[in-house]
């Protein structure tokens, strides 16, 4: 009897030693997976932040030096946090704030806006005419007659804290677009991305006011935002004004080709200087006074290394005039572009690497020159589940000078759109391209498999 009671009694005890350890199995087990998903990996870890230029500092939302918080999402994640630096800048307003961007979504800066107007300060906001609409305003006939593009930007809208256009519009803050008070739009975008404050200090960015833009989708945590840059200038006045002239044109009603002729300005700022040129000309003026024509005429001053990340690369005389700048010996050449326009039929990736597209059965009007000396290096970035791999518009030429802004390289951004150039001729500014240029190049696909559908040329 005493021997079944030990029995029983030890087939307890090992019944709650196998449950006690059953319980903190899983435990130890979510404890290891957790430190090893949240221990930085190597390929993640940030680096030493590069020196900035006091006169102009240089800002990218996906910085691999420095990290914050995602205002929107609340998690910790690398880059720069490109809402913050418009938002500091309302903040320090004294007198006024001009804002000009295609989009307009972001509720905290509509907030800074907001406060900033309650305060006395004289804020004007400028966007595109298709996107000054508040949420509200979406009818039910009209959502299904969206483009993807179009679908997804409404999906990503009902998901905002809150519609910064309609906290302006509640706050009584003027807005205007390209079709206001019978404006004489054209057929372009009002494609500019600036901010001004106090007629001193200027912020020039490839990003809309956009969460896609700056900081990552809502519905996926994996989003980054799109790949952008951001140029701050304080304390400035003549650069400003170069902006708030372009800025009270459009304000006027005057828009695309019905600005008067402006032409490049150069500005001392900081150890280098800033050229500013605004699109669209018109195809009546000498091309070396558009903007594509002032690109590649920089171009033409490289004398080791081009290094190219844009969101889309279609003009044909910036293609003719990098050709010819490798012929005269320059290697080092590096182009990136976006994806979802690299194998369209008017990408220049296809004049870089002497091939050419593909025509399917619909007649395509395709002009493609290949270069004498075809290049490898040439292809299109990937980023994050969700985003684009690349909407900045950047070059950065011998390590000195780089060209960027609202620009794409096309003949829409030339001829038709509302744009920001400008070229800083800065090698501390320059270093901070040129990381970021590298930080898209390592996640490249590059070469002539990138275009497997390509054929040689006739």
């Amino acid at each position: 009897m005493k021997l079944l009671l030990d029995l029983i009694t030890s087939d307890k005890q090992h019944f709650k030693v196998v449950r006690r350890t059953l319980f903190i199995l899983p435990i130890f087990i979510f404890g290891i997976v957790l430190v090893n998903v949240l221990k930085p990996s190597p390929k993640t870890k940030l680096v030493k932040p590069l020196p900035q230029d006091s006169a102009v500092k240089v800002y990218f939302n996906q910085n691999i030096a420095s990290s914050y918080e995602d205002p929107y999402r609340h998690f910790i994640r690398k880059g720069d946090n490109l809402e913050q630096q418009i938002i500091d800048a309302i903040n320090q307003a004294n007198s006024t704030v001009d804002l000009a961007v295609m989009e307009f979504r972001l509720p905290k800066v509509a907030e800074a806006l907001t406060v900033a107007h309650k305060r006395g300060i004289k804020v004007r906001v400028l966007i595109d005419n298709k996107y000054n609409k508040t949420l509200e305003k979406y009818t039910q006939a009209e959502i299904p007659r969206m483009n993807r593009h179009d679908k997804q930007a409404y999906e990503e809208l009902k998901r905002y804290p809150a519609d910064a256009l309609a906290m302006l519009h509640s706050s009584k803050i003027e807005i205007k677009d390209d079709k206001s008070n019978n404006a004489k739009k054209g057929s372009g975008l009002m494609h500019h991305k600036f901010v001004i404050v106090d007629g001193k200090t200027t912020i020039i960015s490839s990003a809309n006011l956009t969460t896609s833009d700056m900081h990552g989708d809502f519905g996926n945590l994996d989003s980054r935002g799109n790949p952008n840059n951001m140029v701050v200038v304080p304390n400035n006045p003549e650069l400003a004004k170069t902006f708030t002239d372009e800025f009270n044109y459009m304000w006027q009603g005057l828009f695309k080709s019905y600005k008067p002729q402006r032409y490049p300005v150069t500005i001392p700022v900081g150890v280098g200087t800033i050229t500013v040129n605004f699109s669209p000309a018109s195809k009546k003026d000498d091309i070396t006074r558009t903007s594509n024509g002032m690109i590649a005429s920089y171009l033409e001053q490289a004398k080791k290394s081009v290094h190219i990340a844009v969101f889309v690369f279609s003009d044909q005389k910036i293609s003719d005039t990098l050709g010819g700048v490798h012929d005269q010996g320059v290697e080092d050449i590096k182009v990136l572009i976006d994806p979802d326009f690299f194998r369209q039929s008017y990408s220049k990736a296809y004049d870089a690497m002497g091939v050419c597209p593909r025509v399917g059965k619909k007649r395509s009007f395709i002009t493609v020159k290949p270069w004498k000396h075809p290049i490898t290096t040439v292809g299109f970035p990937t980023g994050f589940m969700g985003d684009r791999a690349v909407h900045s518009k950047m070059a950065i030429l011998d390590d000195t000078l780089v060209i960027t802004g609202s620009h794409n390289w096309s003949n829409a951004g030339n001829y038709s759109n509302d744009e920001t150039l400008i070229a800083i001729q800065n090698p501390i500014v320059a270093a901070h391209y040129e990381q970021e240029f590298s930080r898209l190049y390592g996640t490249a696909k590059v070469g002539l498999k990138t275009l497997s559908h390509a054929k040689k040329c006739q």
